[in-house]
């Protein structure tokens, strides 16, 4: 590691923004070690070279959430041993040519954005730069302010299914800076261009105001009624297999179509940025209001997303929206953030979630029938059993930040339970809690092959394997 090798994770300050009350040093230390450690993999566990797409490192993530959540060291340890053994290394070491010349300004930035190669030079990059002017000044000059550099990075955020939000998230939650500086790297070596078209679409519509502001919920209504958005993607987007060729003679898995490249954006742009762009928020806006409303409506998009008669099940995709909202919490508690920047962060993550339902089939809400017909298998199961089942489930870390996720929800959506946006009602959380767990397959994961999340839950298909629902 470089200028900012310690990392502290600590029970008393810093136990994140929602935590149980037993947390301990002894899993503080654990997490510590873990952390530094990973600083040997990759923040791909995936060659977009080699697959056409990116899969992530979990590991910050899941050590962080398992502390959070009360996990014991000897879990800790248990849990990242077995997401060890999937990392990739980083494609190169850094280099203190490559450090020198981003440390020389905005060109020698620019040219190496895009190219995850240069993740570690790009750590080291944002680790000085923290160290020398601070975090919050970093935080302005490349991401949040009007530089060139920094109107490229921010749209990255959102991009590789939003996960660099949740990095950076995760470092000012944590108050570690090395994380911090993780996930603006994560971000500047992002590419998928298709996020930053739909975001700076929308944007441009919405700064013309052309049509009333709308709720994230109520946009979702109107979505489902265009021809066009429910349909732009199809089942032929989950065959990602490449024939056998001189290269590859046993073929190999590779994406040759990504649903949101090219289905959303590809064939669905139009009608959705036009209303995506209903949703605004004002700098004069109740921000905690607004912030509560994307966590209510990330939930709601992602736990309503059923299919009678199966047993309720998350959508792998879904999920990553409502686990990023539960960040902007942490946003709001960062006083270096103005009030335009805030109100900015948290409708690009509002527009983000219409692209993210659009983009796996946009499923009809089915929420009464994951409330009302669907029953736990453990009844009267609260939130301290939930933590301990999320803790002990042998994932990459997915289903531990969905149920922190939506405890936190619970939390945050308390004060405005009473508003008809806030579709996701108090009662409704647990109750989502408990179906999330009760998904959960026994099977532990496999390398990066999940066992209980599905992928493109809006298409009958994806329900094929899914049991039906004992009556």
């Amino acid at each position: 590691m470089g200028a900012l090798s310690k990392i502290a994770i600590d029970p008393v300050e810093t136990p994140g923004i929602f935590h149980v009350d037993n947390l301990t040093q002894e899993s503080a230390d654990m997490v510590n070690r873990i952390l530094y450690a990973n600083r040997s993999n990759h923040i791909f566990t995936s060659s977009e070279k080699e697959m056409g797409a990116y899969l992530h490192n979990h590991v910050v993530y899941h050590a962080l959430s398992l502390f959070a959540l009360g996990a014991s060291p000897e879990l800790i340890l248990a849990q990242s041993k077995r997401n060890f053994t999937y990392q990739l290394p980083p494609p190169k070491l850094m280099e203190e040519k490559y450090v020198e010349e981003m440390m020389s300004g905005p060109a020698g930035i620019e040219k190496y954005l895009g190219d995850e190669d240069h993740f570690l030079d790009f750590i080291e990059f944002f680790e000085r730069k923290i160290a020398s002017d601070g975090p919050e000044k970093v935080m302005q000059d490349y991401l949040l302010g009007d530089s060139a550099i920094a109107k490229s990075i921010y749209p990255r955020l959102w991009h590789g299914y939003v996960h660099a939000i949740m990095h950076v998230g995760l470092g000012l939650e944590f108050k570690q800076h090395s994380i911090l500086a993780e996930g603006l790297a994560e971000a500047a070596v992002h590419h998928d261009w298709w996020y930053t078209k739909y975001i700076d679409v929308t944007a441009e519509l919405a700064q013309k105001e052309l049509e009333p502001k709308m709720s994230v919920v109520e946009i979702l209504d109107e979505c489902l009624k265009d021809p066009i958005i429910p349909n732009c993607i199809d089942w032929d987007y989950t065959k990602q297999y490449e024939e056998p060729s001189e290269a590859y003679p046993d073929g190999r898995w590779f994406v040759t179509r990504e649903p949101y490249r090219d289905g959303v954006v590809g064939l669905a742009l139009e009608p959705l940025s036009k209303l995506a762009a209903r949703y605004r928020v004002s700098p004069d806006d109740d921000l905690e209001k607004a912030t509560a409303e994307i966590i209510n409506a990330s939930i709601y998009i992602a736990a309503s997303a059923q299919r009678a008669p199966h047993q309720p099940h998350y959508d792998f995709f879904l999920i990553h929206g409502s686990n990023a909202c539960m960040w902007h919490s942490v946003f709001l508690q960062e006083s270096s953030i103005t009030r335009a920047q805030q109100a900015r962060l948290i409708e690009t993550t509002g527009r983000l979630l219409l692209f993210l339902w659009a983009g796996v089939g946009a499923p009809v809400p089915q929420l009464d029938y994951l409330i009302n017909v669907y029953k736990p298998k453990v009844p009267n199961r609260g939130w301290d059993k939930l933590f301990e089942a999320a803790c002990l489930h042998e994932d990459d870390g997915h289903m531990i930040k969905l149920i922190r996720a939506l405890a936190h929800g619970e939390k945050a959506c308390k004060p405005y339970d009473h508003l008809p946006e806030f579709r996701f009602k108090q009662h409704m959380f647990k109750h989502a809690a408990n179906a999330a767990i009760d998904s959960a397959s026994a099977q532990p994961m496999v390398y990066i092959r999940h066992f209980d999340l599905i992928r493109l839950v809006g298409l009958p298909e994806a329900w094929d394997h899914v049991p039906i629902m004992a009556q």
